[in-house]
């Protein structure tokens, strides 16, 4: 051990999910927005996250924690290359400082992060920072479910966790399993080793739910591996669907302890990608159309609880802005619904025209597009503003503090009820509505931009949860977008593909 009394390990992290399809480019002030960290502000600003499981693991142990720099930006447009340039060095420079003190390093990324010039930002970090450690330094990270995992990470690395969860609730599990596993590499108490299948297969995130569905196998397949001897971790990983990199696709995960435990850690990757893999159909989104879902609707006006429908191509989640205005055009050209009706829209004109009009003031409006008119047009509007808002609150998905800037909640055609924002934010829970004074649990239905992870949260008080064919940058039928860097062959792209990887055979 390198530290005098007690092992020492250095954190540090970024993490982001890029989508590819969104408009513009993402810049450093995503992050300076949303969390930027340094030193013991690390630690200040983590609350139920996976740094906050690590802490946990490392006082039980006698652990001193080293923290660096840890920064959230969520999900957005690909990132200018000076953006990931600042957080690298920034990391980097405190690796450097203390490499000399310090016995191993703890990486919470995201795992999805891209670049303009960086396809793979989190493998170009792990890479640089064991330039500076060397070979013999245990490097653990963990990562999202929807990361995409790489040969380089594979490379850096001696250990690999990632969330089990979908909706995302067990942040402090995941820090907690990968700092286990690293106390256990500095005390000599194993030797971590990644395993990594690679399964030439892509879902869109909606099949991805860990509470009902195909995913619940893949999650139980995982507890059984996790259970067997000389198994210290085992994760799957189902990427962000909209992000278009090389190397895309499916990764299974198993960490083992020791070279003897790797031939048996390779015969369960396998096994569980060829699971996958031959339930790959089940895995297709079920999304209908505007006019069935609302029809559905208007049949079932004595229905006691709310509609939940799902415009998953607008979700901020997945890097869209929330600046959709499809569902309010389709909505007013129909007869009026039974109300409220609430949803969501990212549109900063239109909320500090609010703002600057007063609670109670009747106006024209026109809302939509407010950021991407490549694939959505603006709608002119007559409503009533019936609250202002503004300031952060604190979201429970992820678990961070979440700004939509200015808020206003407005009505439209008598049943309608918008959340306008100034700047996009996550709306997978029900935080964002309530803090503007909107109650999904009272309403007739609820728009929620989120493709899957919002289940969480409506499914325990939904009369009825729809998923709608919209369009934008979220878009579940991944074909139909203009990927042009993923490695091929990969499934659906190529719906012929007959083995989950080169040389694997058919599902046994």
């Amino acid at each position: 051990m390198r530290g005098a009394n007690r092992p020492r390990v250095l954190v540090a992290g970024m993490q982001y999910e890029v989508n590819s399809f969104t408009a513009g480019t993402g810049t450093l002030e995503i992050f300076r927005k949303r969390r930027m960290a340094e030193g013991e502000e690390v630690f200040a600003t983590s609350h139920g996250d996976e740094v906050a499981g690590a802490r946990a693991v490392a006082a039980r142990r006698g652990v001193e924690l080293v923290p660096v720099f840890l920064t959230f930006g969520g999900a957005g447009p690909i990132l200018e290359d000076d953006a990931y340039h600042y957080m690298r060095d920034r990391i980097l420079a405190g690796v450097r400082r203390e490499a000399g003190r310090i016995d191993g390093i703890y990486l919470p990324l995201h795992g999805a992060m891209a670049t303009k010039g960086f396809s793979d930002a989190e493998g170009d970090l792990i890479s640089r920072i064991r330039e500076i450690v060397g070979r013999e330094m245990p490097i653990i990270a963990s990562f999202d479910m929807h990361a995409n995992f790489t040969a380089e990470m594979e490379r850096g690395l001696d250990g690999a966790v990632g969330f089990k969860t979908c909706p995302h609730v067990d942040y402090p599990e995941t820090g907690e399993a990968a700092m286990e596993i690293l106390c256990k590499a500095m005390a000599g108490e194993a030797e971590p080793i990644i395993v990594h299948r690679k399964v030439r297969m892509m879902t869109s995130a909606e099949g991805h739910d860990t509470t009902t569905g195909p995913m619940t196998e893949v999650i139980a397949l995982l507890r059984k591996v996790e259970a067997t001897p000389g198994v210290l971790s085992a994760t799957v990983i189902a990427p962000q669907p909209w992000m278009d990199v090389p190397e895309l696709g499916w990764s299974i995960l198993v960490v083992v302890d020791g070279e003897a435990a790797v031939p048996a850690g390779r015969r369960e990757a396998d096994r569980i990608g060829r699971h996958v893999w031959g339930m790959r159909e089940r895995f297709r989104s079920n999304r209908i159309s505007l006019d069935e879902a609302f029809d559905a609707v208007a049949a079932s006006a004595d229905a006691e609880r709310p509609f939940v429908l799902s415009d998953a191509s607008d979700a901020p989640s997945a890097g869209s802005f929330g600046d959709s205005a499809v569902v309010l055009q389709h909505l007013l050209s129909r007869p009026p619904l039974a109300g409220p009706l609430l949803l969501t829209m990212t549109d900063p004109v239109a909320t500090r025209a609010c703002h600057a009009a007063g609670v109670g003031t009747r106006l024209a409006l026109t809302i939509g597009a407010a950021f991407q008119p490549i694939y959505y047009t603006p709608v002119t509007i007559e409503a009533r503003v019936l609250r202002l808002a503004e300031g952060p609150y604190v979201s429970e998905l992820p678990p961070v503090h979440l700004d939509a800037g200015l808020r206003a909640v407005i009505e439209v055609a008598g049943f309608i009820q918008i959340l306008l924002s100034e700047k996009p934010v996550i709306t997978l829970d029900l935080r964002g509505y309530e803090a503007s004074g909107m109650y999904p649990r009272e309403a007739k239905a609820v728009i929620v931009k989120s493709a899957g992870q919002f289940r969480g949260f409506y499914s325990p008080f939904a009369f009825r949860i729809i998923e709608l064919e919209t369009p934008g940058p979220v878009d579940s039928q991944l074909p139909r977008l203009p990927f042009k860097q993923i490695t091929r062959p990969l499934w659906p792209f190529d719906p012929d593909l007959a083995e989950p990887w080169q040389g694997a055979g058919s599902p046994s």
